[in-house]
């Protein structure tokens, strides 16, 4: 980073800093949610209702905000996004009912997804040549923050008995601290389009198309590993006291493969196409393993192989139009949107009905489909 300007400098430390809160608020749901729900009277039957909650919201408004965020500038939708993140934090941080603590999963995610959405597009505009390399560098800070947290709240509620609540209070404050170091920092945030009225123009919409349903099951996956990696250890192996770990070790996996990632200038296409299939195997792994130490190691592997696929599907289909970032991955967001509320409730249901090896043969199968495609386009490329 030694030749990137002192403005830019800063603004890719903030985006990371936004990063890692979101990544930090994303870990601590994950780790208290069975908490939560037990609370709030919600069955566990219904574990993925509050995922999709959230996911929901990750589904719907970078749609709407992306375009916006490329015709009016993408700093001034990460700060009121910003603000919108502190008041779903709070929402929840305050709820007493389950509508209420929805509600509240709705507005963070509302508020995260898109102030991920912007923070990504923008990256792509600020740092072209080398996006992939800033992109990789700003998501390990989502891993640092979704590794700290659990171990965190892991500690503070063995240990001082503290509420799942403060899970979010921390994440409200953090973010209301990082929101004045955004307001001042002086520096484009991608180009503004042209012609934002206009439908934009994506060169080859079958491939952007393929790509956006590669990311449909990427997000599926991800999101079913982290959310029931702490169900798994305290349900089907009754061994509740690694499900932070699992949980912390899946992110920091990822978290340290980007940070190797960050070195290199692109990533190749055939790692992505190796790590869905490496995906798909481990999974497999984590279907058939009883041993509470091998589900560790299988869920830290899970997120290492994970590392490189989300910024490197990403910058392939945002490569397409550059001009329209903001709008592109807006696109992107919702088919992980999509993916990441309906596949978890829909494993849950699954896993509540049958069993957990069943309900995750599911993930198999759309880490061999996302290898399949992109395989093939790696060979036709």
């Amino acid at each position: 980073m030694h030749s990137v300007p002192e403005k830019s400098k800063l603004l890719i430390l903030s985006y990371c800093a936004i990063l890692c809160i979101v990544g930090f608020q994303l870990g601590g749901f994950q780790l208290v949610l069975l908490s939560a729900i037990d609370e709030l009277g919600i069955s566990r039957a219904m574990i993925g209702l509050p995922i999709t909650a959230q996911f929901i919201s990750l589904c719907t408004m970078p749609l709407i905000f992306g375009p916006i965020s490329d015709r009016f500038g993408k700093k001034l939708i990460i700060v009121i996004f910003i603000f919108i993140f502190v008041i779903g934090c709070l929402f929840v941080w305050q709820s007493g009912t389950v509508i209420i603590f929805l509600a509240g999963a709705f507005i963070i995610g509302t508020g995260a997804s898109v102030c991920d959405c912007s923070v990504n597009a923008s990256i792509l505009d600020v740092f072209t040549g080398e996006e992939e390399k800033y992109m990789n560098f700003a998501l390990s800070f989502f891993s640092i923050g979704a590794v700290i947290s659990p171990l965190l709240m892991q500690a503070l509620m063995d240990n001082f008995s503290a509420s799942w609540r403060l899970t979010f209070l921390i994440s409200a404050a953090a973010m209301a601290a990082v929101l004045p170091v955004i307001m001042l920092v002086r520096t484009t945030t991608g180009p503004v389009s042209k012609h934002p009225r206009k439908k934009q123009k994506i060169e080859n919409p079958r491939l952007f198309l393929g790509f956006t349903i590669c990311v449909f099951l990427y997000v599926s996956i991800e999101a079913c590993l982290a959310f029931f990696a702490d169900t798994i250890f305290t349900i089907e192996l009754n061994f509740p006291a690694f499900g932070a770990w699992a949980i912390s070790l899946f992110w920091g996996a990822m978290g340290a493969g980007r940070l190797f990632l960050g070195r290199l200038k692109n990533i190749p296409r055939h790692a992505i196409v190796v790590s869905l299939f490496c995906l798909a195997l481990i999974i497999g792994g984590i279907i058939l393993n009883r041993n509470e130490i091998v589900m560790l190691v299988l869920f830290a592997v899970a997120g290492f192989a994970c590392s490189c696929i989300w910024p490197g599907i990403v910058n392939a289909a945002v490569a397409l139009n550059r001009t329209d970032s903001g709008a592109l991955m807006s696109y992107l967001n919702l088919s992980g949107g999509i993916g990441g509320s309906a596949i978890p409730l829909a494993v849950g249901v699954i896993m509540d009905a049958a069993n957990f090896s069943v309900s995750f043969l599911v993930l198999i199968v759309f880490s061999v489909i996302a290898g399949v495609y992109m395989l093939k386009k790696s060979i036709v490329q």
